[in-house]
C-alpha cells in the first residue's frame, strides 16, 4: 500500500505508514471523536495548551498498540459481540495512556497511536510511556484472560514504543491534531509494535537512553528494518527498576562552593561573639540582588545551628510591603514553633508555655499575642483597644521579651529582604533593634541599597557591604563548578564580564550552558562542548532565567508560572487549588523544579511552601506569559486566598486587591484596596495612602456604576484627608476635590459633600489663607447639620474650631470648643472614621492650646495633661503627638527648656512612627523651639532647616512656615548670622502676611523686631517700634496674651538701647507682671533677676 504523503511502499496490511507514520486506509466512519473518549480534565488540559501548538518542535515517545490477528478473531464471534469487545478494550487503551497523561492521537480498528511529551509536555516522557505500557499490559493480561474464560478466544496485544522529535501541528476545537514526523520516530514506534511478541513490549534504543535505570530493560540486540539505514538496538521493557526518582539516577546538584566571603563571614562570628558575651547587636548585610546575602546568611546561620544556638527566621516578600505585619506574623510563628497543622488550642498552648516558662507576669498579655496572631482564645477574648494601643503594647512586649529570652539562652534573629517588609513590620523591627542592646542576642538583617532605615545609625548597628566577587573569586566558583579542562579557557573571563561578579548569575549561566548542551561532562570536570566562540551566552540574566524557564518541560513551566503569579512564596495548598495539573502530577512537578533549583521547600510547616530561589526567576516566570493567562491566575489565587484564609481576610486584603488587580477585576481589587486602607490606616499612614491612591487608579478602569462611585467618593476624600499629612499639589487636590463634589452631589449625598469640603478645606489653607480654610470649614459645618450624622457634625466642627484658630479669631473658637464640650459624645471615638483622629479629643487638644495662647497656662496646661492621657488610653496617636507639640509651646512660654525638649522628643518618636512629612516637619519645629530655649543655637538651625525642607518638599505642614522662619531668624541670631537671620525674618512676615494667619503674623512681627534690634538698634528705631505696635494690635484682635509678654521685653531692649531707663524699667515690669499672672514661672523669675541686677548697679 503506497502513501499518500511520502509515497513510501507499505505492506498490504499496514494501518500506518513505516516511513512518516501517517495512517493508512483509515475509514473517518470507524474513527471514534477524541471529545467522546477523552476525560474532561485532560481534554481542557489539551485546548489550554494549544495557542503554543503551531509548528512547535516536541520531543516525545510514541506509543503504538494493536490487537495481535484481530482480523481472526473478529471471524471467531458475533459482529455485535467483537464490537463489544473492541469498546472495552479502546476504553483500557484509553484509561492507561490518560492516566499517564499521554494522548491518544489516533484510533485504527484494532488498536491506536499514543503520544506522551505533546501536546502536555513532559519532561519524563519516556517513563511516562513506559509506566503507561506496563499498565497497559498488565489491564489487557486480565481482559485476555477473561476472554478466552468467557469467549474462548486468544486475545493478545502488542506494544511499541519510540522517542524522538515530531512537530505539533494545529489543534482543533475537536482536539484532533496532526503531526509531522521528524526521524521517523512514528514509523519506528509502529516497527517496534509490529516486531513484539504478543503480550509483550518492545522499545528502541532511543527510548530505552532515557529510562534506563527507572526500569528493567532486555536488550534485544540490533535489527535491520526496511527503510532505516543503520541497524536499531531494541529492548524489551520487563519492569520497573531500581531507581524512582530523578534524585536517585543523578545526584541532586548542590551548592556552589562558597567563595570570597571570609571576612564578611568573620564579621557575623565577631558579632556572635559579642552578643553570646551579652553584647547584642544588629548586623545589616547590604548588596545587590544575587549578590550573596542570603546565601552569606545561610552558610552563618547553618554554622549557628550546628553549635545549638536557636534560630528564628522571616522573610520580606516582594508583595507583602502592602501586607500589614506579615514579617513579624512569621517571625513570631517561628519563634513560638506554630505550624500550619497546629489548631488555635495547640498554637496557643505553644505561646503561653514558651512565655510563661520565660516571666509569669506575660500571662497578663497572652490574650493580646493570641489575637494578633490569629488564635484568639474565646474564655479570655483581647481587650478592646484601637489598633495603634495594640501596637503599642505588642512592641512593649516584644521589648520585655528579647531580655527575658536573653536570660535563659542566646538567640539569633533573621528577617530577610528588608525593602520588601511592610511598614508594620519595619516599626517593629526598628523596636527589636533597641531591645537588642545588653542582651544575648544578635539581629541579622539584609536588603538591597534601595532601602533606608534610621536605626542603621545606632551605635550598637554594624553593615556590612557585600561587594560583587572578584575576577579570582569568580575563577575559583567556575573552577569548583565547572573543572580545569583546557576547552574552558577565557570562560571565566567572559562569565565575569558578563556576569560582574554576582554568584547567582553565574551559577545561573552556568546550569544554563549544561542544560542547553554546550558544556559536556560532570561536576568540576565539564568541558566545552563546541568551540568557545560558537557558544551563545545570554546577554542578560533575564534572558537566561527565560531560556531556562522555556526548556522546563511543559508541566513544569505550567506550574513555574503559575507559582510566579502567586508570587515569591508560594504555599502547597493555594497552589493546589489553582495550578492546571493533578494533585500526584503536582508533586513530581514541584519535586523536578527543586531538584533543577528554580524553587526550594520551606521546612518550617508542617505544609510543604516553596519559593522561588531567586526574586529574578520569579519576576521572569510573571512576565514570560501572556496577559490572559495572568489574569486568569490572579483570579483563581484570588479565590483560593479568600476561601483558604477567611478568619484572616483583612490581614491579606492587600494581597486580594494586587490578584484582583492582576485578574483585571478593577473594581473587586478597589474593594479589597479600601479593606487594605481601613485596617492598615491607624497604625501605617503611608500604607493607607498607598491603598487609596491603588483604589483610584483602579476605579479608572471600571464602568459607571452607583457602588463605583461611593467608592471614587471615598477615595476622594481619604486622599485629600491624607493629602494634608503627606503633602500634595494645589492641582491634585482641586481635582480630587471637583471629582468626589461632582460624585456626592450627583448622588445627592450631603454627608459625603460635606466631608469633602472638609477636607478640602484643610488644603485651601495650604494653598490659600486662613480666611479660605474657615469659608470651607463654615460651608462643611452648614452641610453636616443637614444630616442626621452626629459624628460628622463632631468632626466639621472640630474642622472649624482649628480654621478659626489658624485665622486667629481665638475668642470665637474658644466659645465654639466650649461648647462642644460641654455635650461629650457617647463614644470617644465618634467621628474618627472621619478625621483619621478622635474630633472629641482633638476638642479637648485645641480647648488646651486655646487656653494657652489666650494666656491661661495652668489652665491649657490641664486639659492637654487630660487629652494626653485620655488619648493614650483610646491608641489616639496624631492627637496624641499634636498634644506634645502643644505642650512644647507650653514650654517655651513658660521658659522650661527640659520640658521643650522632652516633648519634642515625643513629638518625633511619634511622627516617625506615623511617617508622615506633616508630623515630621511639626516633630522638627517643635524641637526648633526647644533647642532655642536651651540656648543651643547650631542643634536649633539644623533642625528647623529639616522641618523646612520637609514642609516645602511634600506640600504638607506648609501653614506653619511663617512661623519656622520667625524661629529659625531666632536661631541665626544665637550664633550671629545677622544676614541670614534679616532674610529668615522678613520671609516670615511676608508668608504670614500672605496665608493671612494672624497668630503666626504677630509672631512674626515679634521676630522681624528683635532681629532689626541686633542689627540696626535705634538706626531702624520707628521700623521696630511700628513692629512691636502692629503685633500688640493683633494680641487685642485676637486675644493671643500669651504673646504680650515677648513684645514688652523686645520695647524694653529697644528702650535701652535708646538709653530709656525708665522706659526699659516699665516695659520689663509689665513684661514680669504678665509672665507671671499666666503661670510663666521660670520666665518671671529670670526678668525679676534682671531688675533686681539693675537695681542693685543703681
Amino acid at each position: 500500500m503506497r502513501c499518500p504523503s511520502c509515497t513510501y511502499e507499505n505492506l498490504a496490511d499496514s494501518r500506518f505508514c513505516a516511513q512518516c507514520g501517517v495512517p493508512l486506509g483509515r475509514d473517518p466512519a470507524r474513527v471514534p471523536d477524541p471529545r467522546a473518549y477523552t476525560p474532561r480534565h485532560l481534554a481542557e488540559k489539551i485546548l489550554s495548551h494549544r495557542s503554543a501548538l503551531h509548528g512547535e518542535r516536541k520531543q516525545v515517545t510514541v506509543l503504538f498498540a494493536d490487537v495481535k490477528g484481530s482480523m481472526d478473531l473478529a471471524e471467531q464471534v458475533d459482529p455485535e459481540t467483537w464490537h463489544r469487545i473492541l469498546d472495552r478494550f479502546f476504553g483500557i487503551l484509553a484509561e492507561g495512556v490518560h492516566r499517564f497523561e499521554g494522548t491518544v492521537n489516533q484510533f485504527t480498528g484494532d488498536g491506536i497511536m499514543a503520544l506522551f511529551g505533546a501536546p502536555i509536555a513532559h519532561e519524563d516522557h519516556a517513563q511516562r510511556a513506559c509506566h503507561a505500557a506496563l499498565h497497559l499490559s498488565e489491564a489487557l493480561g486480565r481482559y485476555g484472560r477473561e476472554l478466552r474464560r468467557t469467549e474462548g478466544l486468544n486475545f493478545t496485544v502488542r506494544i511499541g514504543l519510540n522517542s524522538g522529535e515530531v512537530v505539533v501541528g494545529t489543534i482543533g476545537d475537536d482536539l484532533r491534531m496532526d503531526y509531522t514526523a521528524q526521524g521517523h520516530t512514528v514509523g519506528l514506534a509502529q516497527r517496534m509494535e509490529r516486531l513484539a511478541e504478543p503480550g509483550k513490549v518492545y522499545l528502541t534504543e532511543h527510548t530505552a537512553a532515557l529510562v534506563a535505570g527507572y526500569f528493567n530493560l532486555e536488550d534485544l540486540g540490533s535489527f535491520t528494518l526496511k527503510g532505516v539505514r543503520d541497524p536499531l538496538r531494541v529492548y524489551e521493557l520487563r519492569g520497573v527498576g531500581p531507581l524512582r526518582t530523578r534524585l536517585e539516577v543523578a545526584r541532586r546538584r548542590g551548592f556552589s562552593r562558597f567563595v570570597g566571603r571570609e571576612e564578611e563571614a568573620a564579621a557575623l562570628e565577631a558579632a556572635l561573639g559579642r552578643a553570646l558575651e551579652g553584647d547584642g547587636g544588629v548586623v545589616a548585610v547590604l548588596g545587590e540582588p544575587g549578590v550573596g546575602k542570603s546565601r552569606l546568611c545561610y552558610e552563618f546561620l547553618q554554622r549557628c545551628r550546628v553549635r545549638g544556638i536557636p534560630v528564628y527566621e522571616a522573610h520580606g516578600v516582594a508583595h507583602g510591603k502592602s501586607v500589614p505585619f506579615l514579617v513579624v506574623l512569621e517571625l513570631a510563628r517561628a519563634y513560638f514553633g506554630i505550624t500550619e497543622a497546629d489548631g488555635d488550642q495547640a498554637a496557643r498552648e505553644k505561646i503561653a508555655g514558651k512565655l510563661l516558662l520565660l516571666d509569669r507576669e506575660f500571662e497578663d498579655t497572652l490574650p493580646l499575642l493570641f489575637d494578633f496572631l490569629g488564635v484568639p482564645d474565646a474564655a479570655r477574648p483581647a481587650p478592646r483597644m484601637d489598633p495603634d494601643a495594640r501596637q503599642r503594647e505588642l512592641f512593649a512586649m516584644a521589648a520585655r521579651l528579647v531580655p527575658a529570652r536573653s536570660r535563659r539562652e542566646p538567640a539569633v534573629f533573621v528577617v530577610e529582604d528588608l525593602h520588601w517588609i511592610d511598614g508594620g513590620s519595619e516599626s517593629f523591627v526598628a523596636a527589636h533593634v533597641d531591645a537588642v542592646p545588653g542582651t544575648r542576642t544578635l539581629l541579622l538583617v539584609n536588603f538591597r541599597p534601595e532601602y533606608h532605615a534610621t536605626w542603621m545609625q545606632r551605635p550598637h548597628s554594624r553593615q556590612l557591604t557585600l561587594a560583587p566577587l572578584g575576577p579570582a573569586a569568580t575563577a575559583e566558583l567556575l573552577h569548583d563548578l565547572l573543572g580545569r579542562d583546557p576547552s574552558l579557557t577565557g570562560l571565566a573571563e567572559l562569565m565575569h564580564e558578563r556576569t560582574r561578579g554576582n554568584p547567582f548569575f553565574i551559577e545561573e549561566l552556568v546550569q544554563a550552558l549544561i542544560e542547553a548542551g554546550n558544556l559536556a561532562g560532570t561536576r568540576s570536570a565539564y568541558r566545552l562542548a563546541r568551540p568557545l566562540e560558537a557558544v551563545t551566552i545570554p546577554a542578560s540574566v533575564q534572558a537566561v532565567l527565560a531560556s531556562r524557564i522555556d526548556r522546563l518541560a511543559e508541566r513544569e513551566k505550567a506550574v513555574l508560572e503559575t507559582a510566579a503569579v502567586i508570587g515569591k512564596r508560594f504555599p502547597e495548598t493555594v497552589l493546589r487549588r489553582v495550578v492546571d495539573v493533578e494533585e500526584r502530577e503536582l508533586a513530581d512537578a514541584l519535586h523536578a523544579l527543586t531538584q533543577a533549583e528554580f524553587v526550594y521547600s520551606e521546612t518550617t510547616h508542617a505544609e510543604p511552601e516553596y519559593a522561588f530561589k531567586h526574586p529574578l526567576t520569579q519576576e521572569v516566570a510573571y512576565h514570560a506569559q501572556l496577559a490572559e493567562r495572568r489574569a486568569r491566575v490572579h483570579g483563581a489565587v484570588a479565590r483560593a486566598v479568600a476561601e483558604l484564609y477567611p478568619d484572616k481576610l483583612d490581614e491579606r486584603a492587600a494581597l486580594l486587591a494586587h490578584h484582583w488587580e492582576g485578574a483585571g477585576e478593577p473594581l473587586e481589587a478597589a474593594r479589597w484596596s479600601r479593606r487594605a486602607a481601613e485596617w492598615v490606616r491607624a497604625s501605617n499612614l503611608g500604607e493607607a495612602l498607598r491603598h487609596w491612591q491603588n483604589l483610584r487608579a483602579f476605579l479608572a478602569r471600571v464602568p459607571p456604576s452607583p457602588e463605583r462611585a461611593q467608592l471614587a467618593i471615598e477615595g476622594c476624600i481619604q486622599l485629600l484627608e491624607l493629602g494634608w499629612r503627606f503633602g500634595i499639589s494645589a492641582e491634585e487636590a482641586a481635582a480630587l476635590f471637583a471629582e468626589g463634589e461632582s460624585l456626592a452631589r450627583g448622588s445627592g449625598d450631603l454627608g459625603a459633600l460635606a466631608m469633602l469640603v472638609n477636607a478640602y478645606g484643610v488644603l485651601r489653607s495650604h494653598f490659600g489663607s486662613a480666611e479660605d480654610f474657615v469659608e470651607a470649614a463654615r460651608e462643611a459645618t452648614r452641610l453636616a447639620e443637614r444630616t442626621d450624622d452626629a459624628g460628622l457634625a463632631l468632626a466639621t466642627g472640630t474642622r472649624l474650631v482649628i480654621a478659626l484658630i489658624a485665622s486667629g479669631d481665638l475668642r470665637q473658637a474658644l466659645a465654639l470648643s466650649e461648647q462642644a464640650l460641654a455635650r461629650p459624645p457617647a463614644s470617644l471615638k465618634l467621628g474618627t472614621a472621619i478625621l483619621g483622629y478622635s474630633p472629641f479629643l482633638r476638642l479637648i487638644n485645641l480647648h488646651g492650646k486655646l487656653l494657652i495662647d489666650l494666656g491661661r497656662l495652668d489652665e491649657g496646661a490641664a486639659e492637654l495633661e487630660r487629652v494626653d492621657r485620655l488619648a493614650r488610653e483610646e491608641g489616639d496617636v496624631e492627637t496624641l503627638g499634636i498634644t506634645h507639640g502643644e505642650r512644647v509651646v507650653l514650654a517655651r512660654v513658660r521658659g522650661d527648656a527640659e520640658a521643650a525638649l522632652t516633648h519634642a522628643r515625643e513629638t518625633l518618636r511619634i511622627a516617625e512612627r506615623l511617617g508622615s512629612p506633616f508630623f515630621r516637619a511639626g516633630a522638627y519645629l517643635a524641637f526648633g523651639q526647644a533647642h532655642i530655649l536651651g540656648a543651643e543655637w547650631t542643634a536649633a538651625r539644623e533642625a528647623l532647616d529639616k522641618g523646612l525642607a520637609i514642609a516645602r518638599a511634600g506640600g504638607a505642614y506648609v501653614e506653619a512656615e511663617p512661623l519656622a522662619l520667625a524661629w529659625l531668624a531666632a536661631a541665626h541670631l544665637g550664633v550671629n548670622d545677622t544676614t541670614r537671620a534679616r532674610a529668615a525674618a522678613e520671609e516670615a512676615l511676608a508668608v504670614a502676611q500672605r496665608r493671612r494667619t494672624r497668630p503666626a503674623e504677630c509672631i512674626a512681627y515679634i521676630g522681624w523686631a528683635r532681629v532689626l534690634i541686633r542689627t540696626d538698634g535705634v538706626r531702624s528705631r520707628a521700623a521696630i517700634e511700628a513692629s512691636l505696635e502692629r503685633a500688640l494690635a493683633f494680641v487685642e484682635e485676637t486675644g493671643a496674651k500669651n504673646n504680650e509678654p515677648f513684645i514688652r521685653v523686645q520695647r524694653a531692649r529697644l528702650a535701652a538701647l535708646a538709653g530709656d531707663g525708665a522706659g526699659w524699667r516699665r516695659e520689663l515690669e509689665t513684661a514680669h507682671r504678665l509672665f507671671r499672672t499666666m503661670g510663666a514661672v521660670p520666665r518671671a523669675e529670670r526678668l525679676a533677676r534682671e531688675l533686681a541686677l539693675a537695681t542693685g548697679a543703681g
